[in-house]
């Protein structure tokens, strides 16, 4: 079942996809990085994310399914689905709280889930309820807009009977987002965690031309180059960057001209007319 990606881009939707995700995530606009990566994904380019730490990259991954989706609607058509695979459970589980209280269902299954093929208590998501769903039923039957998986958990033939084979779930998954995918290189390896160098596999068992997201603060040449080898990626997949150069700030040696404890050497940090400030 091949991913059909979007020729044209609706910019009225755009448009709406934007105020619905900044005022969902109280935001006053999105960055010029963040539409560009979804864009790219709507028109099924893959797409590597290298921005600093704080950049905003998990607005580009919501940003496709806000294009077709907002919080309330209950559309069939427009029950599109984002699967992340993440370094860490506990960030996942907190990821997954704060999207379902902001009105975006989702969901984490990590390899710390107990019995994730059995009955699952939707209070791990919504404190506030008790009532019990069924796995299959919960994610491959497209309950939840975000699914936030572990690599372990992700390449396992559970995930693949339960969700991945799921004809509801692959009509509707428009991108495979791999968070801080520098872990591809530097854990993927027999000594730690080497599900990370095996995501292939779960690349192959999704609809063939789905976009990938590949986001990360730390990714040079030589990573991006190790990563695009393992996930099987073309070597001219699209990369939106962005500098980690901070203009106001500055290194300086100086020399100590003054005993250490009377501090006189940090004046030259005080700025010349701030005396009697």
């Amino acid at each position: 079942m091949p991913f059909k990606p979007l020729v044209d881009l609706d910019p009225e939707k755009l448009k709406t996809a934007t105020k619905n995700l900044c005022d969902v995530f109280g935001v006053p606009t999105l960055r010029p990085h963040q539409t560009e990566t979804g864009e790219n994904v709507l028109k099924g380019i893959s797409t590597l994310l290298d921005i600093p730490t704080g950049g905003g990259k998990t607005l580009a991954y919501w940003f496709p399914l806000f294009y077709y989706w907002a919080p309330g609607n209950t559309d069939p058509a427009c029950q599109k689905i984002i699967l992340l695979v993440g370094p860490l459970s506990a960030l996942m589980q907190s990821q997954a709280l704060s999207l379902t209280q902001k009105g975006v269902p989702a969901i984490a299954i990590t390899s710390t889930t107990e019995n994730p093929e059995q009955v699952l208590k939707v209070g791990h998501i919504y404190p506030q309820k008790t009532t019990y769903i069924n796995f299959q039923q919960a994610i491959g039957e497209n309950k939840y807009r975000v699914v936030l998986v572990s690599p372990e958990m992700a390449i396992t033939s559970k995930f693949q009977d339960l969700v991945l084979s799921k004809k509801s779930f692959l009509q509707n998954i428009i991108s495979q987002v791999i968070d801080e995918g520098h872990c591809i290189t530097e854990w993927g390896n027999d000594d730690f965690r080497p599900e990370f160098s095996k995501l292939h596999v779960l690349l192959a068992r999704l609809p063939s031309g789905l976009p990938v997201v590949v986001g990360s603060a730390t990714m040079p040449r030589d990573v991006i180059l190790d990563i695009l080898a393992k996930l099987r990626l073309r070597a001219d997949c699209a990369r939106v960057s962005l500098s980690n150069e901070k203009l106001n700030i500055a290194l300086s040696v100086r020399i100590l001209q003054h005993p250490q404890d009377t501090f006189a050497d940090l004046m030259t940090l005080f700025p010349r007319d701030s005396a009697g400030t």
